[in-house]
């Protein structure tokens, strides 16, 4: 795919490189709270209905218009579930439409290793802060949980993954000596809009930042308002972000010459299921954020859209640069709550 602004590969600190990436899961639906009337939902959570396609292929159909490359976090831990066939099908379309592919992964699924599960989430009932994070494990059961992930990428025929994101952005200091000794040298897993790690040197709001021989490289957060117009500090996600708020967001990181932005979204931002039918409707409002994001991308000669491995390959004399959160005016960031009203009387 070409890019209309591409200006070869070496890297640039007057150029505002953005990384569009997707945490690509699959819905546990709330088996946990219901195991008895509820299972998870696999490819269909990700692609809607099939002669009804939502989600995933609107997504690859923008940036295939736009001829913007997207790096794509794969869950691997589902396999407890569902086996390797499910998301393989999925990995194999990403990786025919020439995108990256990385490792995500959500511990909460390795619940389904026990033959017993359901009585022990009656026994202990998952939380995610426990259940769903690597902090609180030992060196030895990262480690195993790593190479579990990393062996799916081989069975899916892909390159074992040099980049990891953890499941909700849960991420400590300690883990990135495991990353490394891992063969992880790569990761993107601090979000301080979501999690807020206890070392100093990880709130990074946006700059890559060379920690224990592993790049971690953030989820952009940014300083919003609230329903009060308070400042505060906000993840940058498709869902969360309003249109202009996006658009300022952009145009300010590029006026700053900030190096490095990286936005997150998940599939589900771009439908739901029915609670009648079991189909999937479409959020309108999600694909007009990401098709003015592709366009912006694509059209301002001062941003470059790029994947994480190229952040951490061609981007290394940008990586001590000063890390300032963007401060967006009060209303960019307020009018997102107008724009979600008015899109909710529109799809009622």
């Amino acid at each position: 795919m070409s890019k209309p602004n591409d200006t070869g590969s070496g890297g640039s600190c007057m150029t505002t490189h953005v990384a569009v990436t997707f945490d690509i899961e699959f819905d546990i639906n709330g088996t946990f709270a219901a195991p008895r009337t509820r299972t998870p939902q696999g490819a269909i959570s990700l692609t809607g209905q099939p002669g009804q396609p939502s989600g995933l292929p609107v997504i690859l159909d923008i940036l295939d218009h736009h001829g913007v490359r997207a790096t794509f976090f794969v869950e691997a831990l589902q396999a407890s579930w569902f086996g390797l066939e499910e998301m393989g099908r999925i990995v194999e379309l990403l990786s025919a439409c020439g995108h990256e592919i990385q490792l995500h992964l959500h511990p909460a699924w390795l619940i389904f290793d026990k033959p017993d599960w359901i009585s022990h989430i009656g026994r202990e009932p998952p939380r995610a802060a426990v259940h769903d994070t690597l902090i609180n494990l030992s060196h030895e059961r990262v480690t195993e949980i790593i190479q579990r992930g990393k062996a799916a990428f081989v069975a899916w025929g892909q390159p074992e993954p040099v980049a990891l994101r953890t499941g909700s952005l849960f991420m400590e200091r300690h883990l990135y000596s495991i990353f490394r000794a891992s063969g992880l040298t790569v990761s993107s897993s601090v979000g301080l809009g979501i999690h807020q790690p206890e070392d100093h040197a990880m709130k990074l709001f946006q700059r890559p930042r060379l920690l224990d021989g592993v790049l971690e490289i953030p989820v952009s957060s940014y300083i919003g308002t609230d329903h009060l117009l308070r400042h505060k500090t906000r993840l940058a996600t498709l869902i969360g972000m309003g249109l202009r708020e996006q658009r300022t967001w952009l145009a300010q990181a590029a006026a700053e010459e900030t190096p490095v932005l990286v936005l997150l979204s998940h599939a589900s931002e771009f439908h739901k299921p029915k609670s009648v039918d079991g189909s999937y409707q479409r959020n309108t409002l999600t694909e007009r954020k990401f098709e003015q994001l592709c366009h912006q991308l694509t059209q301002s000669p001062s941003l470059k859209p790029v994947t994480i491995s190229e952040i951490a390959t061609t981007l290394g004399d940008c990586i001590e640069s000063v890390d300032t959160p963007i401060v967006l005016p009060r209303e960019a960031s307020f009018l997102r709550f107008l724009e979600t009203a008015s899109h909710k009387v529109l799809q009622a």
